[in-house]
């Protein structure tokens, strides 16, 4: 079986994406942990004390928070460098049993269903993630029914996982 639809992407749809992606690799633990350390930081100054736990984490919770901030700045800033390398906002999207197809303007990925680690889900974007920092993004507007249940048939027969 083979299907393919055109892919319609925007700024708002890539910022979507992004704030996806960033949210889920940040996670729930990382924010506890930053806020853990933000209460034990708190409970020391409101004490008076000066010593260098303080300054340990104080200087922990400044890299934390800096470097959420840097990874959400650095993915969506070079995505957005990639849409708008696009030139026309369009690419193509096929799909059959073995494979699928991207192509755009600035040019064409196939790729094997195997290579697809996870599909993390969202209400408007879907991300096939290839490693812990590449994914590609598919607008769920573009995707009729029938390819949404195929491409969720392709990567977990493949071997990955849907989160969502």
């Amino acid at each position: 079986m083979s299907y393919e639809t055109t892919l319609t992407y925007s700024e708002p749809i890539i910022r979507q994406a992004v704030f996806a992606f960033w949210r889920r690799l940040v996670g729930v633990g990382y924010m506890v942990a930053l806020l853990l350390v933000a209460i034990g930081l708190a409970f020391f100054l409101l004490r008076g004390e000066v010593s260098w736990v303080v300054g340990v984490l104080g200087t922990v919770f400044a890299f934390g928070v800096l470097f959420i901030v840097a990874l959400y700045f650095i993915h969506y800033r070079n995505s957005l460098a990639k849409f708008r390398d696009m030139g026309s906002p369009i690419a193509t999207f096929r799909a059959d049993d073995s494979s699928f197809t991207i192509s755009a303007d600035t040019g064409t990925a196939t790729l094997q269903w195997y290579v697809v680690k996870e599909l993390w889900q969202t209400p408007n974007v879907w991300l096939l993630l290839y490693s812990k920092a590449h994914f590609s993004t598919l607008p769920i507007d573009c995707l009729s029914p029938e390819i949404q249940s195929f491409i969720l048939q392709r990567i977990q027969a493949a071997g990955g996982k849907i989160v969502g």
